[in-house]
């Protein structure tokens, strides 16, 4: 079962994801065609509603034209060292 402030992690993701796309003036359909996710996931995604997998995380990167990595870097508003709960 997810916890509370991993739902916020979730959303947070989400944020992220959606700021990436509009800055680089991406449409739904844009994005779909660049990185082939469905846009239904990818709104999904960004409300913070679901995660994406591995395989999917390469290929929102691909759309975006970023590295993996870089759709990591947001603040995840946690202590890394107290844990989640």
């Amino acid at each position: 079962m997810i916890s509370e402030k991993e739902k916020e992690i979730l959303k947070k993701f989400g944020a992220h994801l959606k700021k990436l796309k509009e800055a680089r003036n991406l449409s739904y359909r844009q994005f779909y065609a660049q990185s082939g996710v469905n846009t239904g996931d990818i709104i999904k995604y960004e409300k913070g509603e679901t995660a994406p997998d591995l395989i999917t995380i390469k290929r929102l990167a691909v759309g975006l034209k970023v590295h993996p990595s870089e759709l990591n870097n947001f603040d995840y508003g946690i202590d890394f060292e107290a844990g989640l709960e």
